[in-house]
C-alpha cells in the first residue's frame, strides 16, 4: 500500500480538520539533516505512534488521502502524553519519479485548537529511503527526538510478503514483477527500476522492539513474515490478501492505537472489515508474535508426513486471496489439500487459535469466493516457478519446519 507530503516550509492555517503546514524553517545544521527546533527537545511520552510512510512511487496519491483521514481524527495535543510522528518520502505526483525530493520527519499536534506539523527532521534530497541503514537512521532519530514508554509502527506502501526483492519477472516466465516491502521507484522505468526491502531487511532496519506493526501494505499477512519479524514486536496487523489504495481505516487509526490503556488493534481490524464489508475487498488478520514458534513446532511432523503431495496440488485446488500474484494462498488449506488428518491438524489449530487474535474477509475478493480462511496465508510452491521455489527454502519460516526440501 501506499503515503506523501511536501517539504513546504511555510505557515498555512487549514480547517480545522486538516493539517496545518510546518512552522518556520531552522538552520541547517551541516549534517544533512535540519537543526532540531529549539523548545521541542526533552519531550518524554507514554505512547508514541509512528506513521512510516514511503510514497515515492504510485501511491502518492492516496497517501495524502490517508494523511487528511489521519487528521479527522484524534489528534493529541501538543503537551500530551501520547504522540503522533510521521515519516514521510513522497514523490511530486504519482507519476514523476525522476524530480528529487527530501524525505522528513514531523510531528502532528494540536495547539489552541488547531492542527499543527511541525518538521524536526529533513534527509537530503536524493536519498534512496527504502534502505536498510537509513530506516535505522530513521528510527533512531525518532527514539532520540521523542522518547516513550512505548513505540508503535504503522507501514504504509507496497508489498509483496517474503518474496525477494531482487526476484524478476524474468526469472521465471509465469510470474509477474513485484514489490516485497516498500517502493521507492527510480525514473520513467519504474517498473524494473525499484528500490526495496526483504521482510529480513526491514528485521534488520528497525532497532528497538516496537508494541505492535500495522503493515498497510499487501500480502504482509503470510507465515513466512511472521516468523520473520517474530522478535520485532508484540503484536502484527497485517493482509494476508492485497490491499486496495484506499488502504486502512484512517480517521479512527489513532483512536484505536493512543486512546485507552492498550492499542485496540483488534478494533483497528475491524475498522479496516467494515469499511470493506460492503463495497470493498479485503482480508485482515491479527497476530500474537510470541505464539508463531508453536505454531512451526505443530506443522513439522505434518510437513515430514505430507510433503511428497505438496507439489501434486495444483493452485486452484486451494484458497488463495491474491488478484494479481500467484504465490500466497490460505495457510490451513494448504495443509488439508495435502492431505493432513483431523488428528494431525489439532495441535495446528490450537497454535492458530492462540496466534490469529482476529481474522476477517469480505465474502469477496477482487472477483474470487472466499469460501475458508485461517488469517494466515503461505506460500504454495508449484513446479511452475522452481527459481522461486528454490529461494523458499532459505526462509527463516522454511529452515524451521521443513515445509520444501
Amino acid at each position: 500500500m501506499k503515503f506523501r507530503w511536501l517539504v513546504i516550509f511555510s505557515a498555512i492555517i487549514l480547517a480545522l480538520s486538516s493539517c496545518h503546514k510546518d512552522l518556520d524553517p531552522f538552520e541547517d545544521s551541516g549534517s544533512g539533516k535540519k537543526a532540531d527546533r529549539e523548545g521541542v527537545s526533552g519531550l518524554h511520552f507514554d505512547k508514541l505512534m509512528i506513521l512510516y510512510s514511503e510514497g515515492y512511487n504510485n501511491l502518492q496519491n492516496s497517501l495524502d488521502t490517508n494523511f487528511d483521514q489521519l487528521c479527522e481524527g484524534y489528534i493529541p495535543g501538543k503537551w500530551d502524553n501520547n504522540a503522533i510522528v510521521v515519516f514521510s518520502h513522497a514523490s511530486v505526483n504519482r507519476s514523476d519519479w525522476q524530480t528529487e525530493t527530501s524525505p522528513v520527519v514531523f510531528r502532528i499536534y494540536k495547539h489552541y485548537g488547531e492542527i499543527v506539523r511541525d518538521t524536526v527532521f529533513t534527509y537530503p534530497a536524493g536519498t534512496i529511503s527504502v534502505d536498510t541503514a537509513f530506516m535505522k537512521e530513521v528510527m533512531n532519530d525518532i527514539k532520540d527526538k521523542y522518547p516513550s514508554e512505548s513505540y508503535g509502527l504503522v507501514y504504509t506502501s507496497h508489498g509483496t510478503g517474503w518474496i525477494p526483492k531482487d526476484y524478476k519477472k524474468s526469472d521465471e516466465n509465469s510470474l509477474i514483477a513485484k514489490k516485497s516491502v516498500g517502493a521507492q521507484y527510480d525514473g520513467p522505468y519504474s517498473s524494473v527500476s525499484v528500490h526495496q526491502l526483504n521482510i529480513e531487511d526491514l528485521k534488520d532496519a528497525l532497532p528497538y522492539h516496537l508494541d505492535y506493526i500495522v503493515m498497510d501494505a499487501c500480502l504482509m499477512g503470510g507465515v513466512e513474515v511472521l516468523y520473520e519479524w517474530r522478535d520485532l514486536c508484540d503484536y502484527l496487523v497485517a493482509s494476508p490478501g492485497e490491499v486496495l489504495t484506499d488502504g486502512f481505516e484512517y480517521v479512527n487509526m489513532s483512536h484505536r492505537l493512543l486512546q485507552g490503556d492498550k492499542p485496540d488493534l483488534a478494533g483497528l481490524c475491524e475498522d479496516y472489515y467494515l469499511m470493506n464489508k460492503d463495497n470493498g475487498d479485503a482480508t485482515i488478520g491479527l497476530y500474537d508474535c510470541s505464539k508463531v514458534e508453536a505454531l512451526a513446532e505443530a506443522c513439522v511432523p505434518v510437513f515430514e508426513a505430507h510433503r511428497d503431495n505438496v507439489f501434486g496440488l495444483k493452485p486452484y485446488q486451494v484458497q488463495g486471496f491474491n488478484y494479481s500474484y500467484e504465490y500466497h494462498y490460505d495457510f490451513r488449506d494448504i495443509l488439508v489439500k495435502i492431505g493432513a488428518t483431523d488428528e494431525e491438524l489439532a495441535p495446528v489449530d490450537a497454535a492458530l487459535a492462540d496466534l490469529v487474535l482476529y481474522k476477517n474477509y469480505t465474502e469477496y475478493f477482487l472477483g474470487n469466493q472466499i469460501n475458508t480462511f485461517s488469517g494466515l496465508s503461505m506460500f504454495l510452491p508449484t513446479t511452475k516457478w522452481p527459481v522461486l521455489n528454490e529461494r523458499y527454502k532459505s526462509t527463516s519460516w522454511n529452515q524451521a519446519t521443513g515445509f520444501v526440501k
